[in-house]
């Protein structure tokens, strides 16, 4: 093998660990964190999970927004909760869709936007998060029948994008 192939081999490697370093940590920080929390060591659980959080880790987002939320380790800051949920939402994490749908509805951490929280529960429940559905269908109470079409036709396309799914 020549010098040439060699350094190749040598800088892919390198190259290989800066990518598969990072993201196995976020995966070891979140089990630990995880495990911390449901043995409720809150301190120890919150810094596992913003640790993986800020390196992308849907589920860490996820719990993360829950302890800003619920005011676990933290004081509850319902804006850093709903920054959090959007982060993993964002990702496609069902439960934090619904969570940005109660969010916009109850104005927590957010404006009141009942238009956006249907949206979210619509993507939520898609996504398999049942609950969305029962939500869901109570906010409609307080839309006009063409914003609750065109809210439709908006999540069913945001949808179509981000989990590949075909038009048909």
């Amino acid at each position: 093998m020549n010098k040439m192939s060699k350094l190749m081999k040598i800088l892919t490697a390198a190259l290989v660990m800066c990518i598969v370093a990072p993201v196995s940590s976020a995966l070891a920080d979140y089990a630990s964190a995880k495990k911390a929390y449901d043995e409720f060591r809150y301190d120890e659980a919150f810094e596992g999970f913003k640790e993986s959080a800020e390196q992308g880790h849907m589920l860490a987002q996820h719990y993360l927004g829950v302890m800003y939320a619920m005011g676990h380790a933290t004081p509850r800051d319902d804006v850093s909760a709903y920054n959090w949920f959007m982060k993993a939402a964002l990702q496609g994490h069902p439960v934090s869709q619904g969570n940005i749908g109660t969010m916009k509805l109850n104005a927590r951490g957010t404006e009141e936007d009942v238009a956006g929280s249907y949206f979210w529960f619509i993507v939520a429940e898609d996504g398999g998060y049942e609950k969305a559905r029962k939500f869901m269908w109570r906010v409609t109470n307080y839309m006009a029948r063409e914003d609750i079409n065109s809210i439709r036709a908006k999540a069913e396309e945001w949808i179509r994008e981000n989990r590949g799914e075909e038009e048909s």
